[in-house]
């Protein structure tokens, strides 16, 4: 198989997620030897998903969101 992202080769792999909710801890997926790309079926299945049209909000014009919320379009000062 070829990286979608690269072209690159994957490979088979297995990998462990703490922090999923569904009670496995392993999943196998293939992973690019190039980039470190990650494909696993939930990937595959979200790609596939047709993604949801953008908000057009009625008010699209800069000027005017800073007129509603001042200051919103400045740098965030250095911490």
């Amino acid at each position: 198989m070829r990286c979608q992202r690269c072209r690159g080769c994957l490979i088979r792999d297995s990998f462990e997620d703490l922090r999923d909710d569904t009670g496995h801890l392993q999943f196998e997926g293939w992973r690019c030897i190039n980039c470190g790309e990650v494909v696993d079926p939930v990937v595959l299945t979200h790609r596939a998903a047709v993604p949801p049209k953008p908000y057009r909000g009625q008010t699209r014009d800069r000027r005017t969101w800073e007129r509603i919320v001042p200051g919103m379009f400045e740098r965030c000062p250095a911490a």
